[in-house]
């Protein structure tokens, strides 16, 4: 059994906080009524792609962590 190893829990686990609030914003729970709503949709689409660069990262990190060690 591998040891766990605390920055892949902790980079997976903010990827899908953050991908998780950018769908919110886009959907309009999370922000003010009196913002544009293009500015919330940039944003949401920002936070998105952003979540999901955090995951490739995190993923290919990991990957190569578990190359190093065979």
């Amino acid at each position: 059994m591998k040891p766990v190893d605390v920055s892949k829990i902790f980079g997976y686990a903010i990827s899908g906080v953050v991908t998780i609030f950018g769908i919110l914003v886009l959907t309009g729970l999370v922000v003010n009524e009196g913002l544009p709503s293009k500015f919330r949709i940039t944003f949401g689409i920002v936070l998105v792609l952003f979540g999901i660069y955090r995951f490739a990262v995190t993923r290919i990190r990991a990957s190569q962590a578990e190359g190093m060690d065979q």
